[in-house]
């Protein structure tokens, strides 16, 4: 079910500032405005509808199931939703083998009324299920994030009814930051544990659960929603007796996607040729030489280099798509970068995490998970303005490619953005609050046992280290 991409990757290397890109933010200078680009199933530019400060009118495009183009509008003069004002926000610190972890659960209040927005040819549907309970939803963060920049997606999806949870992986964010002397080696299978075991404590067993991500927290969310953490099947709660994650997962939704923990999957990417593959691999190998193998370099690229103003300039330049990137950039956000990096650990955190192994693509786990997955509902949004996780690179490609086979539950909505969408223009979460109520809320998970096949085989030496 791999589908070849149809651009090439270019020599962007997005992956080598993967998980850092404050440190590179700087260096993009092209500044852009809030608005949505609607793009046709060809990637032609059919329609670009600005942003106001007084009057958000929010388009959403989307691809998926092989349908045609659709195209929405309301205005948010003239709401057909009424938002809560109450949330109700707990944090919710726990232990996950034996440290210290840092979540949040934000709750809506006790009155939902939702006046049934029918967008006109809405590819996602029409009105709500309303009998069915709803998920939980379930936030993972990217590398370097921490919880805190999932405000706005949180505030959006507790407006429109939904309970969210937001975690900070172990070695990032408010969590604790343990290394190998404590017995932690950081990987996907790790993190995608420590998912699992949060609904497990935290989630009602008899209630569905949504994983959402962003950057490397998308493959996480991937892997926590298959299962591939585990040894053996992916079961339903029917035939296992028992309810796994898996049987639990109602969708997964992303905003980009990373290609691994780290950029050496890179090395994987079938657009490269031989030379090309030699070239990144020596490129791969100089940088965890010199800079992520570096221990005394990174301990004073943390506690020197980065302060609050090289982390704001960062972030604007992140946020150029912002209406105002420097009122976006508050300095709650920045705290939230900057606290997390001088914490004791973090140096080996950010160690292990550039030079371990990258763990699955997720076309790798797409080819090995390819019934579930293909069932499953899942959402992209993806900013054109994104330099990290580039929509042009191979992830974004594959995904866009999956949103127009008619076989698979893949939809897909590209917006004027960059890596951090869901902050940066927040009225992009409006778009994954429409597939939840129009998409997963009509999800029937089909009752059957899927053996996990043998991995993904690419067709060259894949080795990273020599």
């Amino acid at each position: 079910m791999y589908h070849k991409v149809n651009k090439g990757i270019g020599w962007r290397i997005p992956g080598i500032v993967f998980g850092f890109p404050l440190l590179i933010a700087v260096l993009m200078g092209r500044s852009g405005q809030a608005a949505y680009h609607c793009t046709s199933p060809l990637g032609r530019t059919v329609s670009s509808i600005k942003t106001s400060p007084r009057q958000r009118t929010k388009v959403l495009v989307t691809r998926g199931r092989g349908r045609s183009l659709a195209l929405a509008a309301t205005s948010t003069s003239n709401p057909t939703t009424t938002r809560i004002s109450e949330m109700k926000t707990i944090p919710q610190p726990w232990t996950f083998q034996g440290h210290l972890c840092y979540a949040e659960v934000t709750r809506p209040g006790n009155t939902v009324v939702n006046n049934n927005v029918n967008f006109p040819f809405n590819m996602l549907g029409t009105a709500t299920t309303r009998s069915r309970k709803k998920p939980e939803i379930v936030l993972i963060h990217g590398f370097g994030c921490s919880s805190f920049y999932w405000r706005e997606t949180t505030r959006t999806l507790t407006e429109a009814g939904y309970t969210v949870h937001t975690v900070d992986l172990l070695g990032q964010g408010k969590s604790a930051k343990p290394g190998r002397n404590q017995g932690v080696e950081y990987s996907i299978n790790l993190w995608a544990q420590l998912v699992e075991e949060y609904t497990k404590r935290f989630i009602p067993m008899d209630t569905q659960v949504v994983l959402m991500g962003n950057s490397l927290g998308s493959v996480v969310a991937l892997s926590a929603a298959t299962g591939d953490h585990q040894e053996g099947a992916i079961t339903t709660a029917s035939t296992s007796g028992k309810a796994t994650l898996p049987s639990r997962i109602w969708g997964v939704g992303m905003f980009n996607c990373g290609v691994g923990m780290n950029s050496r999957n890179l090395l994987k990417d079938p657009m490269l040729n031989g030379a090309q593959r030699v070239i990144f691999k020596f490129l791969f190998d100089t940088l965890d030489k010199l800079i992520f193998d570096n221990i005394p370099l990174l301990t004073y690229a943390l506690n020197d280099f980065v302060t609050r103003d090289v982390l704001r300039n960062a972030l604007v330049g992140l946020y150029k798509c912002s209406t105002d990137p420097t009122v976006r950039v508050d300095d709650a956000l920045v705290e939230s970068f900057y606290l997390p990096a001088k914490d004791e650990g973090s140096v080996e955190a950010l160690n292990q995490i550039y030079t371990n192994d990258a763990g699955k693509t997720p076309m790798e786990l797409h080819e090995d998970y390819v019934d579930f997955l293909s069932s499953l509902p899942i959402h992209l949004v993806w900013g054109d303005e994104d330099q990290v996780t580039p929509l042009e690179g191979s992830v974004g490609q594959f995904y866009l490619n999956l949103s127009g086979d008619p076989n698979v539950r893949v939809s897909f909505t590209k917006i004027k953005a960059g890596h951090i969408p869901f902050d940066e223009v927040p009225e992009c979460n409006d778009a994954m609050v429409q597939w939840l109520n129009n998409v997963v809320m009509k999800y029937e998970p089909q009752e059957v046992v899927t053996e996990t096949r043998p991995s993904f085989k690419w067709p060259f030496p894949t080795s990273t280290k020599m």
